[in-house]
């Protein structure tokens, strides 16, 4: 009885490796967008801003190294086309390094944790100038994804991501923005909800 009770275990636990959503060696891509909120902090009161509604787009491609672990790339775009002060636009965007894990898998869905980590770079248009103020920097993101396939290979996904940038010196054209010499400095981060389409392969 025991031995058969262990057998039938280990065909269900084979079968339900076999019918995941994503398993080892997959290859995962997805692109999407939707809407977001940027907090920008600065020396500069006429740049700073709290809860500013944002449009955000998501661009991921990962290896299932794993059938519950994933490495991967990730690239974010955030930014506006207003501003409450003395930016006519501005956008801020990821180029990041991600390790994500599956707590959850079934047959056709799956939840993802992320943590990514890499390089950002910003570019905010002060009112009636062409020249934008620019900064780079280090950016981190912590996440969660929920994925359903509606077939063997296309799925869709909605996303709850949270970025943060390191606090990094505003430039113009290589130079200060300031006339008087002083450098200025920002940091920023961003809650975002997104949703689109993906693949597995």
């Amino acid at each position: 009885m025991l031995r058969t009770s262990l057998l039938l275990l280990v065909i269900a636990t084979i079968g339900s490796v076999q019918a995941q959503a994503v398993r080892r060696k997959h290859l995962l891509m997805s692109v999407g967008g939707g809407i977001g909120v940027l907090n920008v902090y600065s020396d500069r009161r006429d740049i700073a801003v709290v809860g500013l509604g944002s449009g955000a787009f998501r661009a991921a491609f990962g290896y299932a190294v794993a059938d519950r672990w994933s490495l991967g790339v990730h690239y974010d775009r955030i930014g506006s086309a207003w501003h409450n002060g003395g930016l006519d636009r501005l956008h801020m965007t990821t180029y990041l390094l991600s390790i994500a894990y599956r707590p959850w898998v079934s047959d056709r869905s799956a939840v993802e944790l992320e943590f990514a980590f890499g390089a950002m770079a910003a570019s905010l248009f002060p009112n009636e100038t062409r020249l934008p103020y620019t900064t780079t920097g280090g950016a981190a993101e912590f996440g969660v994804r929920y994925i359903g396939m509606m077939s063997g290979t296309i799925g869709a996904f909605v996303a709850l991501d949270h970025a943060t940038s390191s606090s990094n010196e505003l430039v113009l054209e290589g130079g200060l923005v300031n006339p008087d010499g002083v450098k200025s400095r920002i940091q920023w981060n961003s809650p975002r909800l997104t949703a689109g389409m993906g693949g597995r392969f």
